[in-house]
């Protein structure tokens, strides 16, 4: 009777090391998570911002047009992510804003290529978050936004193509 009160004890005492450790598990997941997303967020928002930019300089309005519809989506999905973090209990992030002055067209152009490129390096990097986190809710969203923007650069590269 006494080894097995002692053996109840000690089963019951891993099982609360257990629960303790699962939940350490689960709040660091939580937090990697949300430090994530908030990355996300201000990145992409700055990438929106910065597009919105190039509406200064470029001279055709079919191009602009484009341009602005790109820039109005990726603030959209900025927002999805944001509703993400609020959704988790997390703290949205400031943004700081970038001021660029105007210089000549090539090295507008250039801007936009860079632009461009850290949109394609996003994509990639959602992607990448999207099969290394276990929330399915954030796996979907950010799979979600990295389609999009899959296909934001697409439009990007035909409008850097066209400029050039």
């Amino acid at each position: 009777m006494l080894q097995q009160n002692v053996a109840e004890k000690s089963h019951h005492r891993l099982a609360f090391l257990e629960s303790l450790s699962a939940s350490q598990t689960d709040r660091r997941e939580h937090e990697k998570i949300l430090a994530l997303l908030s990355d996300d967020y201000s990145a992409v928002m700055r990438l929106a911002a910065n597009l919105s930019s190039h509406s200064k300089w470029i001279p055709y309005p079919f191009l602009l047009s484009r341009l602005k519809n790109i820039a109005d989506g990726v603030r959209e999905q900025a927002e999805l992510i944001r509703g993400a973090i609020v959704r988790l209990g997390g703290t949205i992030p400031q943004i700081a804003s970038e001021t660029r002055d105007d210089v000549d067209f090539r090295q507008n152009i250039k801007r936009l290529v860079g632009d461009m490129e850290a949109h394609a390096s996003r994509s990639e990097l959602l992607v990448h978050q999207k099969n290394s986190i276990r929330d399915a809710k954030v796996a979907a969203l950010l799979g979600s936004v990295a389609s999009d923007m899959q296909n934001q650069r697409q439009e990007l590269l035909d409008i850097v193509m066209r400029l050039s």
